[in-house]
């Protein structure tokens, strides 16, 4: 049968988000025990002289703790190592409560109470890499994992994927590994929203840390908040509030940052990485933006990185079906403009787009942009799991107004995008799952002003639903 777009959504929001989500109780890499599991490093403090990491374990393990060290060449590196103690939060698999109301996310079969740990390694030295393990229970411990910490300034890379959401284990986490494949240097992963498809089931982020592995141990995430990790307080309710998974912030050790509002905590935060980036991470689900267009506002004043990137899961330019986020354009899209935001990474269209913002414009180039041109702000859109929408029909026209024009874009394929950062220059690459390059863009700084280098988005060709393989649903 052959699906497009829209078309299979009720099947995806109707079918179960994995082919084992059925009442026969845990799968080996779901059941909490003794041992650390689900381990994830993440930014809390400066990422040149802090690492915040998490774990999992059963309820039993009330208190543990976690080493660092030098990743020397010495055989016996743990006789070196400090020992860390570890915050511990019980967590409740069955229910999810919070201010406003209680999910129940329980199947028939029970879920347990689970215990999460993190810890903040601290006084660490620039650019250096470390070596880590955690514990469960005494005596029992994870493998030790290495990470580099951030340089004060210089080179460097990272990688940005849209949503994973559906067919994590299955179909995601090839992507999530060809990424590693084509950029085994990069410093950090932004995950942009939709990690999973029902964030309050514990089910669903096994198999999301499975996919990634010990990836997500060596190479620090900034997770964003989707719609996805959001649940119905009450099904019932007409306001139709939605409350943040209950396994976001023991899973995520995340920046709180004081001038927001207790809700946004560790859903919108700053990463200051060094001297040449600062990335901020925005929880677009809000109904009000106002408060973290303010926060935005006056942290991009004060940034003094060259670079400055924003993400968030809703895109300021949709890109899939008849989307739009009016509201949320109004109130980011003159913050991103005055500050000359560089990048805008997002997800939620399950499509790709690439569009360019020139400076000072008010209608779109109609030759596009060439070497040489002056522009303001890249905003991009993407998608790395299997689910996939349709294009808009009017592509980005609805936006000719602001000046923004669509460069390039894609159906039907799961990507990942590499940005390396030198200096005064920026190159963003996106490929698609199988490694292949799909689009690429040189971007060149002098103080304020950013000119287009290179813009590669010729070959090959336009992904479409209707050059590419058919869609069907898969089994999830």
């Amino acid at each position: 049968m052959k699906l497009y777009g829209w078309a299979i959504l009720g099947l995806l929001l109707a079918a179960p988000s994995a082919a084992h989500e059925g009442d026969h109780g845990p799968l080996p890499w779901q059941a909490a025990s003794i041992w650390p599991d689900r381990i994830i490093a993440t930014f809390d403090g400066e990422p040149s002289r802090a690492l915040a990491v998490s774990w999992r374990t059963d309820a039993s393990v009330t208190s543990t703790r976690a080493e660092i060290t030098l990743a020397t060449p010495d055989a016996r590196i743990d006789l070196a190592a400090r020992t860390v103690a570890a915050t511990t939060q019980a967590v409740d698999l069955a229910n999810a409560a919070a201010e406003g109301g209680t999910i129940a996310v329980a199947s028939s079969a029970a879920l347990p109470k689970v215990a999460y740990h993190s810890v903040l390694f601290e006084g660490l030295t620039p650019d250096t890499l470390y070596a880590y393990r955690v514990m469960g229970a005494d005596g029992h411990w994870s493998e030790w994992f290495q990470t580099r910490t951030a340089p004060v300034s210089g080179p460097i890379s990272f990688i940005y994927m849209g949503d994973a959401q559906n067919g994590v284990l299955s179909l995601w986490s090839r992507t999530i590994r060809a990424a590693f494949k084509a950029a085994p240097d990069a410093r950090f992963m932004i995950h942009a929203g939709d990690l999973v498809n029902r964030g309050t089931r514990d089910v669903e982020w096994a198999d999301w840390f499975k996919a990634g592995g010990f990836l997500h141990a060596m190479v620090p995430a900034i997770p964003v908040a989707g719609n996805h990790e959001y649940d119905l307080a009450n099904p019932q309710d007409t306001a139709r509030r939605r409350m943040l998974s209950h396994l976001w912030r023991p899973q995520f050790r995340l920046p709180i940052e004081p001038e927001l509002p207790g809700a946004l905590h560790e859903t919108a935060y700053a990463v200051r990485y060094s001297a040449d980036l600062d990335v901020f991470v925005l929880d677009s689900n809000q109904p009000d933006m106002t408060p973290q267009a303010q926060w935005l506002d006056a942290e991009l004043k004060a940034s003094r990185a060259r670079w400055k990137v924003v993400t968030m899961h809703h895109p300021v330019f949709s890109s899939g079906g008849e989307r739009d986020n009016k509201s949320l354009r109004e109130a980011l899209l003159p913050v991103l403009t005055a500050n000359a935001v560089d990048l805008v990474l997002q997800g939620h269209d399950h499509t790709y787009a690439r569009g360019i913002l020139e400076t000072g414009a008010q209608t779109p180039r109609r030759t596009g942009y060439r070497a040489g041109d002056a522009l303001s702000t890249m905003f991009v859109n993407s998608v790395s799991g299997p689910k996939q929408y349709e294009f808009r029909k009017t592509g980005w026209d609805d936006y000719a107004p602001t000046g923004v024009r669509l460069e390039r874009q894609g159906e039907n394929a799961q990507f990942f995008q590499v940005i390396n950062i030198d200096g005064g220059r920026l190159t963003y690459t996106a490929y698609t799952a199988d490694g292949a390059q799909y689009d690429r863009v040189v971007i060149e700084k002098q103080g304020q002003t950013k000119r287009l280098v290179a813009s590669e988005n010729n070959e090959p060709a336009t992904r479409s639903f209707g050059n590419t393989l058919p869609y069907t649903s898969p089994d999830f």
